[in-house]
């Protein structure tokens, strides 16, 4: 009895150490731009990596005031909810406000993916965009096969 326990045991601790090195290793490539798996398929000059990089720091920061903003229009809508007795105008003008946000937000992304598109040569450009499904489709896609299985 105590044999099974220790050797469950150990199993358990066998996996969560392989996984926890697993993840680790994983957090290094993405850090590293070298390894960054697009920078790789599109064969990348160092300039362009360069560009790319600051690129998308620059739209980081973007999308980090963006979505702040968001969180700040739906609080405003908690904040009509809670306070009770409004009109619909008030109300659509607070779902129009969020959805204003949320506009600013795709715009921003599309943007960042010209951005880069546009430094390309050719050849670069075939392979971005046979890859270029994965870019602001793989959200939508999850959301599908959700509803899907929420239907079943």
């Amino acid at each position: 009895m105590k044999l099974n326990i220790f050797a469950i045991l150990v199993f358990i601790l066998t996996i969560l150490m392989v996984q926890n090195d697993f993840a680790q290793e994983r957090m290094h490539c993405k850090k590293d731009g070298n390894q960054f798996q697009m920078f790789q398929k599109l064969s990348l000059t160092e300039t362009q990596q360069d560009q790319i990089v600051t690129l998308k720091l620059n739209h980081q920061m973007e999308m980090i005031d963006l979505k702040a903003n968001l969180q700040k229009k739906k609080l405003e809508m908690t904040e009509l909810k809670n306070n009770g007795n409004y009109t619909r105008e008030d109300f659509i003008n607070k779902v129009e406000a969020i959805n204003s946000v949320k506009d600013e937000i795709a715009i921003s992304k599309a943007n960042f993916q010209m951005d880069i598109y546009q430094l390309l040569d050719d050849n670069q450009k075939k392979e971005w965009n046979k890859c270029s499904f994965n870019f602001g489709d793989k959200k939508e896609r999850q959301n599908k096969r959700k509803y899907e299985r929420s239907k079943n």
